[in-house]
């Protein structure tokens, strides 16, 4: 991993680059699965300007080497658990599930919100998808702006954890000149938050709370692994570090300078970076050539798409083709990193649309030569109020489309044997299911899900769906017995300390 020394940084003085190689602290793992990733380069902090040239990087270990790489046997040496191994894990799973006819499915913020629900707790293991289905996604999506604006989403993380599904993290930042919204791009935010320039301080201390809440995300002593959609959607101008709001040139260095400051300045080694621009087919040159990062600063070729329901498989077939391509080019995993219809698939028509328009629209293999069959995973938007959603509830117009999708063999949910093995076999996650059956078992009609399709509203449950709420349960939140039960030994020993000082 290359290594900036931004520490030493004073303004208007020559940034110079150190490359290092980065292997995991534990010396008794049989094999180092870090590439050797070299940046060679040079920025200039003046004024409210950086320039950041970058060389060609030093050809890493091709990632197809990886997962055989990591095929070993570890001895019984559980102290070996850092970061830096796990996040070598999780690329090596991505890579072997996007080698297979397979893609994870993820859904974000979803055991935190839901049509009828609002979990702010994360212990009641709500989750509108178990409500149709009686699954869990294989991937949940979760905002570090959400943090910094005081949420805990500890529970919420390490509760998904423990269903081995994968942990992904996207930063829809606010400005830090002003502390407006992400869409707000007061100051050239972009180059103000670079060393040695006006939001610095704050684009730091920003950090520090993402740095302070990840490090608190473990299991044991293993920190668990994640991926981070840092600066996503740039090639349109929405955000402020978007096309016409930020520049290809300071784009590349505050990505550069934000994943140094939160992994080697920071200590994060368990993190992930995917890089996913807008509309790709359609930007090509700025997302994958003028503003790409560079290969020793991106571990996942991405692309966000959304689209109206009569223009979303084009779109999102060209994008895919276009991204992962470039993906097989640098020799890393493909992922559709955030998708689905404009204002959610409230008003789509197409019962089918889940499996017709997504699922055989982008693994087909009609096409042996298509590149989006070697998708990784693919996450859509959560279900924020019951206008407006993107997985449906039981009697919406795509619930039985979306079971369909949920019980066919290429998706992978939570707790998938599928998934199991391909996770074993480079020692990931943080269950061993077993021998269990598939979340995909079958009966003599085809597969069906594991358990009801009825709305169950989770472990606790909420008021049921037929009574037609018509907005979330925003009522109070209290910690019963029942939910102190379901707490690590850990945790429940900080909530019950935190209630008895309250009770004072």
């Amino acid at each position: 991993m290359a290594t900036m020394n931004y520490e030493a940084i004073e303004e208007s003085s020559p940034l110079i680059t150190e490359a290092v190689l980065a292997v995991p602290a534990k010396s008794n793992r049989a094999v180092k699965a870090v590439a050797a990733l070299v940046l060679s380069g040079a920025a200039v902090v003046a004024g409210t300007k950086a320039y950041y040239n970058q060389a060609a990087p030093v050809e890493a270990l091709k990632l197809d080497e990886a997962p055989e790489a990591l095929q070993i046997n570890y001895g019984d040496d559980d102290d070996a658990t850092i970061g830096t191994f796990q996040r070598e894990a999780l690329r090596a799973v991505l890579t072997k599930v996007g080698a297979r006819d397979k893609i994870v499915f993820g859904h974000e913020n979803s055991n935190r919100e839901g049509q009828y629900f609002w979990d702010d707790a994360g212990v009641d293991m709500h989750s509108d998808i178990f409500n149709t289905t009686g699954q869990y996604p294989g991937m949940y999506g979760f905002s570090f702006q959400d943090i910094i604006d005081g949420s805990d989403l500890t529970s919420h993380v390490l509760n998904a954890a423990r269903q081995n599904s994968i942990i992904e993290f996207f930063w829809e930042a606010n400005n830090p000149v002003n502390d407006g919204s992400a869409r707000d791009d007061t100051g050239y935010p972009c180059a103000a938050l670079l060393p040695g320039n006006s939001a610095n301080a704050v684009w730091n201390s920003w950090m520090d709370v993402i740095i302070d809440a990840v490090g608190k995300m473990k299991i044991g002593d293993t920190h668990i692994p994640m991926i981070l959609r840092l600066f996503h959607e740039n090639t349109e101008s929405w955000y402020w570090w978007g096309d016409t709001k930020c520049d290809a040139t300071n784009y590349k260095a505050m990505w550069n300078y934000t994943r140094w400051y939160l992994t080697d300045h920071g200590g994060l080694e368990n993190l992930l970076f995917v890089y996913a621009p807008a509309k790709v087919s359609e930007t090509t040159w700025n997302a994958y050539t003028g503003w790409y990062p560079g290969d020793d600063q991106v571990d996942i070729i991405g692309f966000d798409r959304y689209g109206i329901q009569a223009r979303y498989p084009e779109y999102a077939q060209a994008d895919c083709e276009i991204a992962c391509d470039f993906a097989a080019q640098v020799g890393k995993p493909c992922a559709l990193a955030e998708t689905g219809i404009d204002d959610g698939i409230t008003s789509v028509t197409n019962a089918d649309w889940y499996m017709s328009d997504l699922l055989d629209n982008l693994l087909d293999y009609s096409s042996p030569t298509s590149s989006c069959q070697n998708l990784s995973y693919v996450l859509t938007w959560s279900n924020e109020q019951p206008g407006r959603y993107w997985v449906p509830l039981p009697g919406q117009t795509t619930e039985e489309g979306f079971i369909q999708f949920v019980e066919d063999d290429r998706t992978i949910m939570a707790g998938d044997k599928s998934f199991a093995d391909i996770t074993k076999s480079v020692n990931y996650g943080f269950k061993n299911p077993g021998d269990f059956a598939d979340a995909h078992k079958r009966s003599e009609t085809g597969p069906v899900p594991i358990g009801g399709t009825k709305p169950a509203n989770g472990l606790n449950g909420v008021k049921p769906v037929e009574e037609g709420y018509s907005w979330k349960d925003w009522g109070s939140f209290e910690w019963t017995e029942d939910r102190l039960s379901k707490l690590p030994d850990e945790e429940r020993a900080k909530v019950e300390m935190t209630l008895a000082n309250e009770r004072r």
